[in-house]
């Protein structure tokens, strides 16, 4: 199974932004990720609005599943099956 991807914005640390918070999350559950910044401007996010419809990030993709928000991301990490 290929490594979840995690689109995210340019801040330098993990600790600036919802995309850090996710990130953080992935550490703690282990979850081995690749990730890909994208534009800071909004209207240069083509990939992000073919994904999900709308330009905000973070955006998980892990396999089929798609998942945006924060919030959703960290809740679907809690109820992911452990691939290890």
């Amino acid at each position: 199974m290929p490594k979840p991807v995690l689109y995210r914005c340019k801040a330098p640390t993990n600790r600036l932004c919802a995309c850090g918070r996710v990130a953080r999350a992935l550490k703690a559950a282990d979850i081995d990720y690749e990730t890909r910044r994208v534009e800071s401007s909004k209207k240069k996010r083509p990939e992000i609005v073919e994904l999900t419809g709308q330009t905000r990030v973070p955006v998980l993709v892990d396999g089929d599943e798609v998942i945006h928000d924060s919030r959703r991301v960290t809740e679907y990490l809690k109820q992911r099956p452990s691939t290890r």
